[in-house]
């Protein structure tokens, strides 16, 4: 059975982030130092998954994260260094441009609305090539819910052998795999076309 859709998540698969350089930035706003401001944004883990899932809104992240680091930044400060942290991976935006000549493509992501409309209005030509987003603070969902899967193998109402979907984590790519998808974890570009000759998408042009 032939790929009719193939998915990419969006961290760490088509832009790479360093978390350590909103992490440093921030800081500077606190009496906290850097890796102090580490420890508290991964002991309040929680207040990202409910900005991920749309639980709260943009500005309930940056006033409840505020307050409990003591960021004295407003919120536009706030948000030029939440969003101050990515890179297109060039490698995996060759392939996409490949891969859009021949196949419909996807992108399915935890990810926060800050991230992704900064993401969006900064690198349009990648947006473009893709016909569907599928995102957690818009589903109200995050990976690896199995539920995220349902309905992204209701929406394109294919057989889910037909979606080809890689992932940076493991634990998101044996997910989908329950659920029938052709699953790949991201290691490298490289990895990824071998991936997907395996599933017969022919990405040669961005060898």
């Amino acid at each position: 059975m032939s790929i009719s859709v193939v998915i990419f998540d969006l961290g760490k698969v088509v832009f790479d982030f360093n978390l350590s350089k909103f992490t440093s930035a921030f800081s500077k706003k606190t009496s906290k130092k850097g890796e102090d401001i580490n420890k508290l944004i991964f002991e309040y883990w929680d207040l990202a998954a409910s900005l991920e899932t749309g639980k709260i809104t943009p500005f309930d992240f940056y006033e409840q994260l505020a307050k409990k680091t003591h960021y004295s930044g407003s919120y536009n400060e706030f948000t030029v260094i939440w969003n101050d942290m990515f890179t297109p991976i060039s490698g995996t935006i060759e392939i996409i441009a490949a891969a859009a000549a021949e196949y419909k493509l996807a992108m399915l992501s935890n990810t926060n609305e800050l991230h992704f409309e900064f993401l969006k209005g900064a690198y349009p030509q990648i947006f473009l090539l893709f016909s569907g987003f599928h995102l957690s603070y818009q589903m109200g969902a995050r990976k690896p819910d199995g539920e995220i899967y349902e309905k992204i193998i209701q929406y394109y109402g294919v057989p889910p052998e037909e979606l080809f979907f890689t992932d940076d984590m493991q634990v998101n790519v044996d997910a989908a795999k329950k659920h029938g998808i052709k699953a790949y974890q991201f290691t490298t570009p490289a990895n990824l076309i071998a991936d997907l000759r395996k599933e017969g998408v022919d990405v040669t042009a961005a060898v």
